[in-house]
C-alpha cells in the first residue's frame, strides 16, 4: 500500500495543493457603498473587476438615484472599462439620470482608471447623459452647486452673467442696449 503525499489529504487529489489555488480567490470581493451626503449621494465602489460587476452596481445606484439629483460616483481598485456601450453601460446610466437636473460626477484613483472615465463620458455625453470626469473630489462638488446655483437663478428670473450667453440671447441683449441708447438719445 502507497501512502498519499504529504502535501494532500487522502481524500484530495494529488495534483491539487493550496498553492494551486486560482487566483480569483485571492482577489478582495467587489465592494459598495452609497449614501446621501448633503445635496448628493456618494456611491463608492472598490475591486470591481468586470463588466457585469459594473453593472450589477449601475443596477442598485439607479433604484437609489431618485433621492438625489446629483451622483458622486467614485471608484478606486478597480480594472479600467472601455467597451460601455456594448455592455450596456449607457443605458443604465440614463436610467440613473433620468431627470435633467440629474448630474453624475465620476472619480478615480489611478491614471488609467480615470481615462477610461474620461471615455465614458464622452460616450454618455454624446447619449444625452449628463456626466463628468473629475481627478479631485472638491472639483466636482464645486460643479454640484454651479449647477444647483444656475438652477436657483433660472427660478428667480434671474440673467445669467456675461460670457454665459448663447448666441441668441447676445443677439437680443444686444438690440435691446441700442433701442436703450436710441430712447435716451431722444429725436436728433
Amino acid at each position: 500500500m502507497m501512502a498519499a503525499p504529504r502535501d494532500t489529504k487522502p481524500d484530495e487529489p494529488a495534483d491539487q495543493t493550496p498553492r494551486q489555488a486560482p487566483a480569483r480567490a485571492q482577489r478582495p470581493a467587489m465592494s459598495y457603498r452609497i449614501t446621501l451626503e448633503d445635496g448628493h449621494l456618494r456611491a463608492e465602489l472598490a475591486h470591481r473587476e468586470t463588466l457585469e460587476e459594473m453593472r450589477e452596481f449601475l443596477r442598485v445606484l439607479a433604484r437609489n438615484s431618485a433621492q438625489c439629483p446629483a451622483i458622486l460616483l467614485r471608484v478606486r481598485a478597480s480594472k479600467p472599462l472601455f467597451h460601455v456601450e456594448r455592455g450596456g453601460l449607457i443605458e443604465l446610466l440614463r436610467e440613473i439620470a433620468r431627470a435633467p437636473q440629474h448630474r453624475i460626477a465620476l472619480l478615480a484613483d489611478t491614471p488609467d482608471l480615470h481615462a477610461s472615465h474620461e471615455y465614458l463620458e464622452l460616450i454618455a455625453r454624446q447619449h444625452g447623459v449628463r456626466v463628468r470626469s473629475f481627478r479631485g473630489e472638491s472639483e466636482a462638488l464645486e460643479w454640484f452647486r454651479d449647477r444647483r446655483l444656475q438652477a436657483e437663478r433660472r427660478r428667480n428670473g434671474e440673467r445669467r452673467g456675461g460670457g454665459e450667453q448663447g448666441p441668441e440671447a447676445e443677439r437680443r441683449a444686444g438690440g435691446e442696449r441700442r433701442r436703450a441708447e436710441r430712447r435716451t438719445r431722444g429725436p436728433a
